[in-house]
């Protein structure tokens, strides 16, 4: 009997050691597997990091790509590009680039970099708008205000040589009467020197009529094209405040990631 009691309580006692045993190595296996699944999580985190600084520097280096693009075709065929050329303008269709590529950096932010890009893009397609707006405005008056020129000249020629002819005739008349010593008395041709003088007067004032409606509709072109302009100058300068904050922006998020960066 005591031999059996002594077995059982060995036994106990081996249980005992072996499920202590047990609970240590499962403690031990589920430290292990924390530690080894937050490495993996680190390391997906890096590579995602890693792969999201990729996506976003070719993204940034593909709109500059588009913004010097555009750049290069003002400095060569101007704003509207070569305005004999069939199709839509280069400037346009560049600026159309940039912004499809600012469209793919609001996706892969951040949001600063990506509302810069977006205000560049729209700051070139204002600038094409304005031009467009421009070339319009000039096909729609210079020609009106230059076939007005052409027609008023002979015109004003015209009224003037009929006034100095009329005031020729009156001349004639004040002498004749003058020298007739006939005060009072009326020539017969009198009234047709009337006429013509009232005939030349009428000429004259519709030219300058004329004239001055020429000159209100060269002052309204002047007034809108001097208005387009100054917005142009306003927005080219609001562009280069802009493009400073991308590029700030774009080198801060580019940056190499600090030491406490997970």
């Amino acid at each position: 009997m005591k031999e059996l009691v002594l077995a059982l309580v060995a036994a106990g006692f081996g249980l005992v050691g072996t499920v202590v045993g047990a609970r240590a190595a499962k403690k031990g296996a589920l430290i292990s597997a924390k530690v080894t699944l937050q490495q993996v999580r680190d390391q997906a985190d890096v590579d995602q990091a890693h792969w999201l600084r990729q996506q976003r520097f070719q993204a940034y280096e593909g709109f500059l790509a588009a913004w010097d693009e555009c750049l290069r075709i003002v400095q060569s065929v101007g704003l509207l590009g070569d305005s004999e050329s069939p199709g839509p303008s280069p400037l346009r269709d560049a600026a159309g680039r940039m912004t499809e590529r600012a469209r793919r950096i609001d996706i892969l932010g951040p949001a600063e970099v990506a509302q810069a890009a977006e205000e560049l893009a729209d700051s070139i397609r204002r600038d094409v708008d304005i031009a467009t707006e421009l070339l319009k405005l000039a096909e729609a008056y210079v020609p009106s205000v230059e076939r007005r020129a052409t027609d008023a000249a002979p015109a004003m020629r015209a009224a003037m040589e009929a006034m100095d002819e009329a005031t020729r005739q009156m001349g004639e008349i004040a002498a004749e009467v003058a020298e007739t010593d006939e005060i009072g008395r009326v020539p017969p041709e009198a009234a047709a020197a009337f006429e013509s003088f009232d005939r030349a007067q009428e000429l004259v004032d519709a030219a300058m009529d004329r004239g001055h409606a020429d000159m209100d509709k060269v002052s309204e072109f002047l007034d809108r094209a001097t208005a387009l302009m100054d917005e142009l100058k306003r927005n080219q300068a609001a562009r280069e405040r802009t493009r400073e904050r991308f590029t700030t922006a774009a080198r801060h998020t580019l940056a190499p990631p600090g030491p406490d960066t997970v």
